[in-house]
């Protein structure tokens, strides 16, 4: 592992580089590969980013880069459905246009398992991940024979945000009617009717119920509900994958998230991810489960009418004894398509963004950082939230992943959409899933 103690094997900064050229001149530099002197003279990284609520916590953190390195980062910031048909179409034309990749948890098995991200452990030699670095059910390892994440696999590329969904409550309303921070999904549902009743708000609980294309949504919120009955997609048989979604905890939880949505708006499939922030903000709804890395709005004094009434927990439990969030964990990565050159210096980049130090300016500025060894003690309005995320961390579990993790979500995200707004019956519309999960799985050489 790469300590502390062991600068010796970090990449040289671009000034150690020049110096050692100005010193052994026409010489060249002893024992420094001829393309690391060259990464040096990248003076310009592009990078591909989404327009997240966490993008300027990014760039704060990203902006010491320059001053630091002499490199320049630039960003490209994308809505989030373009952003995997600009990567895609970046490595399928090689036409070199980013330095730097952000993928959702979604696309990371395509991306590796087709080979079109660069493991930084062999763009930088011997390179191991750092201990204090969280890995999410090892998001960032891949095993080549498996085309899975385990532990012990290649580094593809780093975490940078550490997203999982946070239960929020509104602090006051709970202190008024004397509610209990809710264990279950149940006693969340039992809390929110008694506010609606009391008249305390209009929503007893929101979260998405919106699905969506090239991603992950509603599906992402229906996994905490259902790894917190036991439930999964598959079950591993060996290779193979065998679908499991329409097993009786499976209907368990998706009844469940159909209860939730329905103590919210009357249209669940037309409510995203701002609408719901937007309803905490203005004091509308009671609680609801969301990305951590969205929570500072309810704490910026320009845009809530909540500052300092909510408050932040792990999520509820289903039927097992504690409950399971899912990661939505975005990573950096570095694209195969680059110039060795170009790969070396994006990934000194990526490791420079996953210090410590980095990290703390990241969390002070609303990201969810995804080290253990931070320290937010110091983040203010925001420590809540921190807190709760690092709560959540360790017993997090990874989201839809898998190589065919692409046409799963076309067939998963409008399900789960029709689920969740009462469409559909709910064993009629898994048991459907199932059926497509299995083809979809085979197709991809994961089934018998």
């Amino acid at each position: 592992m790469i300590k502390q103690t062991e600068t010796a094997r970090l990449p040289l900064s671009r000034r150690q580089v020049l110096k050692g050229i100005a010193a052994a001149g026409a010489a060249g530099v002893a024992g420094l590969p001829a393309w690391g002197a060259a990464a040096a003279e990248v003076r310009e990284l592009i990078v591909l980013t989404g327009t997240t609520p966490w993008l300027p916590a990014y760039q704060k953190a990203a902006a010491a880069y320059e001053a630091e390195k002499g490199v320049k980062i630039t960003f490209r910031p994308f809505p989030y459905g373009g952003m995997r048909t600009q990567m895609t179409n970046a490595i399928q034309s090689k036409n070199a246009a980013f330095d730097i990749f952000q993928l959702d948890e979604p696309w990371t098995g395509q991306f590796y398992d087709n080979g079109w991200i660069k493991p930084i452990d062999e763009i930088i030699e011997g390179y191991a991940l750092d201990p204090n670095i969280l890995t999410y059910d090892n998001l960032p390892l891949w095993d080549r024979q498996q085309r899975l994440g385990v532990a012990g696999g290649q580094v593809m590329g780093l975490p940078i945000n550490g997203n999982v969904d946070l239960f929020v409550y509104r602090k006051d309303i709970y202190d008024k009617l004397g509610l209990q921070v809710p264990r279950t999904w149940d006693e969340a549902i039992e809390n929110g009717k008694k506010a609606v009743e009391a008249g305390e708000v209009r929503y007893g609980y929101v979260t998405r119920g919106q699905p969506t294309t090239g991603g992950q949504s509603v599906s992402y919120e229906f996994m905490h509900v259902l790894y917190g009955f036991g439930a999964d997609w598959f079950t591993v048989d060996g290779g193979s994958l065998v679908p499991a979604i329409n097993s009786e905890a499976a209907k368990a939880a998706a009844t469940t998230f159909r209860r939730l949505l329905e103590l919210g708006p009357s249209r669940p499939q037309t409510v995203g991810q701002a609408d719901c922030i937007a309803l905490m903000q203005s004091g509308q709804a009671l609680q609801g489960h969301f990305v951590a890395a969205g929570m500072p709005q309810l704490e910026d004094e320009s845009r809530s009418s909540v500052v300092g009434k909510c408050g932040y927990a792990v999520v509820p439990a289903g039927s097992l004894d504690q409950p399971v969030p899912a990661s939505g964990v975005w990573s950096l990565c570095v694209p195969a398509g680059q110039a060795p050159e170009r790969q070396r210096a994006a990934a000194e980049f990526i490791v420079w963004m996953l210090e410590k130090k980095q990290q703390e300016v990241f969390a002070g500025a609303g990201g969810i950082p995804t080290r253990k060894d931070i320290d937010v003690s110091g983040a203010g309005a925001l420590r809540p939230i921190m807190e709760a995320a690092r709560d959540s961390a360790p017993l997090a579990r990874g989201s839809i992943r898998y190589v065919f993790a692409a046409q799963m979500l076309e067939a998963v995200e409008p399900v789960i959409g029709q689920i969740g707004s009462g469409e559909v019956e709910v064993a009629a519309a898994l048991d459907g899933l199932q059926a497509k999960l299995a083809d979809i799985a085979k197709a991809s050489g994961f089934a018998k």
